[in-house]
């Protein structure tokens, strides 16, 4: 089995709705890749926002996709949800959420989303560390929108 890949994509600066069209345009990436996405968010609420940002982020782009209730169609290729991703659910997952992907193994890849603020940040390391204590390989990209 290959190792998953986990990549850290940290917001350099403050920007309105910032994490969230970040995780946008990583699932875009990941999509037209041909992979399938789980979209890993911190409360209903947070998947409500990015199931409307993904309608609206890009006017060149269209990313068919549900929201996550237990009962989503698994042939669409990104689902949204507040519930920690289940193994076989998705090839990728894109987590806003707030831990780490404790089933990371059954992944491809994992891209975690930390935003600009200070509390963010510090979510952020303590997911970092989770993954660096598996002795797993990390990869830190900083961006600006």
């Amino acid at each position: 089995m290959t190792a998953v890949r986990i990549d850290f994509y940290v917001l350099e600066a403050n920007a309105t709705d910032g994490r969230l069209r970040l995780a946008c345009k990583i699932i875009d990436r990941a999509y037209r890749s041909g992979h399938s996405v789980y979209l890993w968010t911190r409360d209903d609420q947070e998947s409500g926002l990015l199931d409307d940002l993904l309608w609206t982020f890009s006017q060149s782009s269209f990313i068919p996709h549900v929201r996550n209730n237990g009962n989503s169609d698994l042939t669409v290729p990104v689902r949204i949800g507040h519930h920690p991703p289940q193994s076989g659910s998705a090839e990728v997952v894109v987590s806003v959420a707030d831990q780490p992907v404790e089933d990371y193994s059954n992944f491809v890849r994992i891209a975690e989303v930390v935003g600009f603020d200070e509390i963010e940040k510090q979510s952020g390391r303590s997911r970092f560390k989770f993954y660096r204590d598996q002795g797993l390989e990390l990869e830190t990209h900083r961006i600006t929108l």
